[in-house]
């Protein structure tokens, strides 16, 4: 057996609605989906039609606040330095966290990879500065606002007081006030020039809204350079110039003294923020507000990220790509708001975009985390933080998706014995059930297929089967097709899956060949293989068995058909065996409209053949090429093609043209028979030598050759179809009868010339 198609694929079955078309800011819906990923979270990916830009394609999460997932922000081992999204599922799934779906969130710097805004994660700043932001702030009961968060952080020895700039933030040189570091900014301080450290170990208290975090005092020291932040530790710096009372609060500090760290909203709000679990805050600000859209400063159209919160505190993590011409135009952040405004979203703010959009998640039915948009840089980029929405559920072990591996064709010849093999099934919480147990159905309608040997089919006869498997109460179904009798058979030679129509071989020539067979209803090519056709051979020209291998006889001048048949539908391809013919040198000419023609040409000199398999061939119905056919141009004229060796020619694909074709090329520009093409109104041209040459072409060559040109009007029905280049030289050539239109009166001048009728224009010159 010799099946053509032997990829499988593997179906989940996913939770998807098509929506019907309607009218959004982004333009009119062309394609929706949506997938339930089940904890009242779904993925929706919808591409609309715009009159003015053309096609948008946008990606959002909408999260409903549950006990089974939660909203989290995620930054990666690290303040310091980037992560992809992929990176950042990573993380997630190193601690223990299980993705479902997410998105890039704040902006950042592209030295340090550090988020330009703040964070909280797990109710623990992570990353802020003494300047107020619009932030998304997430409860722990999964609920979300949208707010300005202005923390200010207060160091204290318990006298005195100063405030403390940032924390976790770059302390570069020339800085003058407190930053406080933790390892969660990164392994080393990365400071540079002078600056005073004071290593601190935590003794009570959290780094958290309105609490109190008290630290003992390790170590003091100034140092030009970079210092290890140990784990567990905090480390104050501040440069050996800084602001004095800051420099003097650190510099009194002994080995052993305790300081004292708060941290306070600017509007003395804290119990609004203390069951804030998780924050990121963007200098993209506000895009909504109390349900009114803002005036923005917009900006270009660009790929965009965003988050919208509604009235009941559900969250819309949303992304609209850009930049990629005829898949998604991109958005100015005002449309952006508008499209959230009509999600049902009553504040917003814009995160990162451009080359920094991402969006991807962990579908019902597979463990494996896919990225669901298309970054503009091609792949997704670096970035400093994520919004995503985490699994909490706990496997249940009741199965909810089957994974199936089938074939993506649902048509099969009759006869053809298919396996449909389970590869995995998940569970409710979307867990991976090992070893689940699977029942195994088929539903006939007008067929009699069957199941044998557990998960095998054999699908026979004419009509619909319906494959079913079941593991409790998930269900698996898929629609096949049968046929009997396909509507037409076409063979192909599987060693180089060329089409066979006919045979054509000298007497005594050693030939055998493996045939592949095709059956077709309509344009749908069917599943099968070549035992399901039957193969006969009609007079004594060689023998053929039941996969279609064919063996030529060994005798003289004869002729007989391959047959090849499944139920009423029967295809035949003649066979020749003859004495190899000297008047003939090409082996698949014999019998052609054009042989005598294409014979004398050959025998000038004029066209050569192409040697396949050690049989000259002329392909007389392959299209001729720019290349090819400035070659017999000038093999017809006799040029010395050496004469034209130096001509320059100034294409801008000049590299494209092989060796072989160099000097008659050369040679066809220089004597100012053929030109080359523009795209941008003549100002680069290329020659195009591979591309097939058109009729038009092929007669503006032939009459620039002759130098015929006419005036005269043409009566051809699309005459109109004729390039202006063109006319002169057609009408010249018709006028003096070397060129004719078709039986329907049309001359086709777009149309690709055969490799036959190039040479017969051109021996009709004579």
């Amino acid at each position: 057996m010799k099946p053509r198609y032997i990829l499988t694929a593997a179906f989940s079955v996913f939770f998807f609605w098509g929506a019907s078309a309607y009218a959004s800011v982004l333009g009119t819906v062309s394609d929706s989906w949506t997938t339930d990923m089940g904890a009242y979270t779904y993925f929706h990916h919808t591409s609309f039609m715009s009159e003015s830009v053309g096609k948008q394609t946008e990606t959002y999460i909408e999260y409903t606040p549950n006990d089974m997932a939660k909203p989290v922000v995620v930054n990666g081992s690290s303040v310091w330095g980037t992560r992809t999204i992929n990176g950042a599922v990573s993380y997630m799934e190193d601690n223990g966290m299980r993705p479902m779906a997410g998105i890039n969130a704040d902006y950042f710097s592209f030295t340090t990879g550090i988020p330009m805004g703040n964070v909280i994660i797990g109710g623990e700043i992570v990353s802020a500065e003494n300047l107020g932001q619009d932030a998304v702030a997430i409860r722990s009961d999964g609920t979300a606002f949208i707010d300005w968060f202005d923390v200010k952080t207060t160091l204290s020895n318990g006298q005195r007081s100063v405030g403390v700039d940032c924390i976790n933030k770059w302390y570069q040189n020339g800085f003058t006030t407190i930053f406080m570091l933790n390892d969660k900014f990164a392994k080393n301080t990365h400071t540079n020039g002078e600056n005073l450290f004071v290593i601190c170990t935590p003794v009570s208290g959290e780094l958290k809204i309105g609490s109190n975090y008290t630290l003992r005092v390790d170590d003091k020291f100034v140092y030009g350079g970079d210092v290890t932040i140990p784990e567990g530790k905090v480390v104050f710096v501040i440069g050996t110039g800084g602001i004095e009372e800051c420099y003097t609060l650190l510099n009194e500090a002994n080995i052993g003294d305790e300081l004292y760290i708060t941290n306070n909203v600017s509007d003395n709000d804290n119990q609004k923020w203390a069951d804030v679990e998780y924050l990121a805050s963007s200098v993209g600000g506000r895009i909504i507000s109390n349900g009114e859209v803002r005036d923005i400063n917009d900006g270009a159209a660009a790929p965009r990220s965003a988050v919208g919160v509604k009235n009941d505190g559900s969250l819309i993590l949303y992304t609209i790509d850009g930049r990629q011409k005829g898949y998604s135009y991109g958005a100015k952040i005002t449309t952006v708001a508008k499209r959230l405004e009509e999600l049902g979203c009553v504040d917003a703010i814009n995160f990162d975009g451009g080359g920094s959009t991402s969006v991807g998640a962990v579908f019902p039915g597979s463990s494996d985390f896919m990225l669901m948009n298309r970054p503009s840089d091609g792949s997704p980029r670096s970035v400093a933080n994520f919004v995503f929405i985490r699994d909490d559920r706990e496997r249940t072990d009741i199965p909810r998706i089957i994974n199936v591996s089938a074939r993506s064709n649902t048509a099969y010849l009759s006869g053809f014995e298919e396996r449909f093999a389970v590869e995995s099934v998940y569970d409710t919480s979307n867990y991976r059930i090992e070893n689940p147990e699977t029942v195994y159905d088929i539903v006939n309608n007008g067929t009699s297929s069957y199941i044998y040997d557990g998960n095998n089919y054999c699908l026979r006869g004419e009509g619909k089967t319906v494959v079913s498997i079941r593991s409790g109460d998930a269900k698996y179904e898929r629609e096949l097709s049968v046929y009997e009798t396909p509507e037409r058979i076409k063979v192909f030679n599987s060693a180089d899956w060329k089409e066979i129509t006919s045979v054509y071989t000298e007497a005594d020539g050693e030939l055998s060949v493996d045939l592949a067979a095709a059956a077709y209803v309509g344009d749908a090519e069917l599943n099968q293989y070549d035992t399901l056709f039957e193969w006969s051979t009609e007079g004594n020209i060689g023998t053929i068995n039941s996969d279609g291998y064919f063996t030529l006889a060994q005798t003289h001048n004869e002729t007989g058909k391959i047959i090849v048949s499944k139920g009423n539908c029967r295809l035949e391809i003649p066979v020749t065996i003859a004495d190899y013919p000297s008047y003939n040198p090409f082996y698949d000419t014999v019998g052609h409209w054009a042989e005598e023609i294409l014979n004398k040409m050959y025998e000038r000199g004029i066209i050569k053949g192409i040697n396949d398999g050690g049989r000259m061939n002329f392909y007389p119905d392959n299209p001729m090429t720019r290349n090819e056919f400035a070659a017999v141009v000038c093999n017809y004229r006799g040029v010395d093609t050496s004469q034209y060796r130096d001509t320059e020619l100034d294409f801008t694909d000049v590299s494209d043209i092989p060796p072989w074709a160099q000097n008659t090329v050369k040679a066809a520009v220089g004597m100012g028979i053929m030109n080359g093409k523009s795209n941008d109104n003549g100002k680069t041209f290329f020659f195009d030598g591979d591309g097939s040459v058109t009729r038009a072409e092929a007669m503006t060559v032939l009459g620039r050759m002759l130098d015929y040109t006419e005036t005269a009007d043409i009566s051809f029905t699309d005459g109109n179809d004729i390039p202006v280049w063109a006319r002169p030289y057609i009408m010249g050539l018709v006028k003096r009868g070397a060129v004719n239109g078709y039986e329907d009166n049309t001359i086709q001048p777009n149309g690709k010339v055969k490799r036959s009728e190039a040479v017969t224009m051109l021996y009709k010159l004579q």
